[in-house]
């Protein structure tokens, strides 16, 4: 048997790239709340200005009041102890107060990893910024586990300034600066008030405010809640390349429905459609909205290098010849109209080919494995 002796200093390092590798693994977690998971109802306070005149013993005097209404309604799901989360954004009033018959989803929202999904529902567009309060605690990793709040990591030299009871919860009040209050229960915002200062920097009147009305940390989550069908069809459309639509276009005719050249094929939104300009172009399209006579597209364009030669985020067509190779000039001649869009029918002219991608059109989203015979 050969026994192996340790010697101490080596040990400390052994024990040292032990404890280093643990705190790497700790590092990847982010956990910003105390609770595991659980649903929170927002309203967004905004505020509308009035004039008012009083008359007292003679006297005249006029100013102006803050008059507050529910503007918005957030319905806020968390879980892992907020490592993902999503929300709901419905409008429930017109600017000013008006409230609407009935509340409308404008929004939702997703946070995951590293990325913050917001997808416009009017606009059928998803947007995909950086998750900076996730990069931040993670990049102060150490500061973030001494101080065990997200909150004072963000905010580096803010301190606890007393409590509230909210929601039956004893809430933790940070004083962010002039223009921010936060209310937090174990991570959790419950109260998130702006101001409006001076140039001085004075406090004059609350500008905006965020306020949770309900709080259920019972609540059931439903896995699908964090995996929405629109991130999906968003990821669905970005994985193509000039390459793997060459691919596709090449060897997988079966996910795909060949577009004729004289019927066309009736457009629905969201449809994901592959082409080939007359240019030799090779391009992806998505159906971002359509209405008897109109449209509106993403699309982008790939040279045979796999090089993005165009793309556009939002264009808007009407009953036209399109030249898709160069939208800002007219052809010199009709050899270079791509397709022609008629009602909601989209019709190939003189470019090589448009097909539309079959799972677009389902729920899944997810290209069928090829199968070799």
């Amino acid at each position: 048997m050969n026994i192996i002796l340790i010697s101490r200093p080596l040990n400390k390092i052994i024990l040292g790239l032990a404890f280093a590798c643990s705190a790497l693994t700790h590092a990847q977690d982010f956990k910003p709340y105390k609770v595991k998971s659980g649903k929170i109802v927002y309203e967004n306070i905004r505020y509308s200005r009035h004039s008012v005149f009083k008359s007292e013993n003679g006297i005249e005097t006029s100013f102006s009041e803050q008059i507050p209404y529910v503007s918005e309604e957030v319905v806020y799901f968390w879980d892992e102890f907020g490592d993902i989360a999503f929300e709901e954004i419905y409008k429930v009033s017109k600017f000013g107060g008006e409230t609407l018959p009935e509340k409308v989803k404008i929004a939702e929202r997703l946070w995951i990893d590293e990325h913050r999904y917001y997808f416009n529902i009017e606009k059928n567009k998803v947007s995909d910024d950086p998750y900076h309060l996730r990069i931040k605690c993670k990049e102060h990793f150490q500061y973030y586990q001494i101080k065990d709040s997200w909150i004072e990591t963000l905010y580096m030299a803010v301190e606890k300034a007393g409590t509230e009871s909210l929601l039956g919860k004893e809430a933790i009040y940070y004083k962010i600066d002039t223009f921010q209050d936060l209310y937090a229960w174990k991570g959790l915002v419950l109260l998130n008030e702006s101001f409006a200062t001076t140039s001085e920097g004075i406090r004059l009147y609350p500008d905006r405010t965020k306020k949770a009305v309900a709080i259920d940390t019972l609540f059931k989550i439903e896995e699908k809640i964090f995996d929405p069908i629109w991130l999906k069809r968003e990821q669905l459309f970005k994985s193509f390349d000039g390459n793997k639509i060459g691919g596709v276009l090449d060897a997988r005719q079966d996910l795909l429905v060949q577009v004729e050249n004289i019927e066309g094929i009736e457009l629905q939104k969201n449809d994901i459609l592959l082409f080939v300009t007359t240019e030799l172009n090779l391009g992806n399209m998505q159906i971002l909205d359509i209405i008897e006579g109109k449209m509106t597209i993403k699309f982008t364009l790939y040279n045979n290098l796999n090089e993005i030669v165009h793309f556009n985020k939002s264009l808007n067509i009407n009953n036209s010849l399109i030249n898709i190779d160069d939208l800002l000039n007219e052809p010199e001649d009709s050899s270079h109209w791509d397709f022609k869009f008629e009602k909601n029918n989209i019709i190939p002219q003189n470019n090589i080919g448009i097909y539309l991608l079959k799972d677009s059109r389902t729920t899944s989203l997810k290209l069928k494995p090829y199968i070799r015979n």
